[in-house]
C-alpha cells in the first residue's frame, strides 16, 4: 500500500513537468523560426481573415456562425529605403490564395486582394508569377505593406522552406529595387 501512495505522488508530481515540456512539432517549430530570425526575417504569430471564408469549420455546434479567421505565422522582411526617400511613393498590394482565380498574371490559386495597384511595376509582377510557384503549399497571403514584405503561412514544411522563402523576399526585393533604382550603388560597391 505504501508502494502504491509513492507511486500515486511521483506520478502527481512528474506529469505535470513533463505535461509542459514541448513536443516535438514546436521543437520544429521553434528551429524553423530560429533559422528564420538568423536570416533576418522577423517572425509574428498573428491571424488574417481566411480567403476561403464560406467553410463549415466557421459553423459553431450551436449553429451559431463564427468570424473566418486564420491563425498563421507571419515572416517579415524590410526593404532598403530608396536614397530619395521623400520622394519615393510606397505601393502597397496583398496577393492571396484562393480556390477560384482570374488573374492573368499570377499563378492559379493566387489573386490580387482588391485588385493590382497601377503603379507596381510590370517587371516586378512578372517576377512575382514566377516566385510565387517556389512558396511552400500552405502560404495563405502575401503582401507588402509600408516597405515590408510579408508572408503568412502555417509552417507545416521544413527548414527548406525557409530558405525558399528567403529566397522569395531575396528576389522580391531586387526586382523591386531594380525597377525603383535602389540599391545600385550597393551591387558596385559589392563587386
Amino acid at each position: 500500500m505504501v508502494y502504491v501512495v509513492i507511486g500515486l505522488v511521483l506520478v502527481l508530481i512528474i506529469g505535470p513537468v513533463i505535461a509542459v515540456l514541448p513536443s516535438q512539432r514546436q521543437k520544429e517549430q521553434m528551429a524553423l523560426r530560429q533559422l528564420a530570425m538568423g536570416l533576418g526575417i522577423n517572425v509574428e504569430l498573428t491571424s488574417i481573415a481566411d480567403p476561403v471564408p464560406k467553410q463549415d469549420k466557421y459553423i459553431s455546434s450551436l449553429g451559431k456562425s463564427l468570424d473566418p479567421i486564420l491563425k498563421v505565422i507571419a515572416y517579415r522582411k524590410a526593404r532598403k529605403m530608396p536614397d530619395e526617400w521623400r520622394r519615393a511613393t510606397m505601393v502597397n498590394w496583398t496577393i492571396e490564395r484562393r480556390l477560384e482565380s482570374d488573374d492573368d498574371d499570377l499563378p492559379p490559386s493566387w489573386c490580387w486582394v482588391d485588385e493590382r495597384p497601377a503603379t507596381l511595376p510590370t517587371e516586378f509582377v512578372t517576377h512575382l508569377g514566377t516566385a510565387l510557384v517556389e512558396l511552400p503549399i500552405d502560404v495563405e497571403r502575401v503582401e507588402e505593406k509600408n516597405r515590408t514584405l510579408s508572408i503568412y503561412w502555417h509552417e507545416r514544411d521544413d527548414s527548406d522552406a525557409v530558405r525558399r522563402i528567403d529566397q522569395f523576399f531575396e528576389g522580391c526585393m531586387v526586382a523591386l529595387n531594380a525597377t525603383s533604382g535602389v540599391g545600385s550603388d550597393d551591387q558596385e560597391d559589392r563587386s
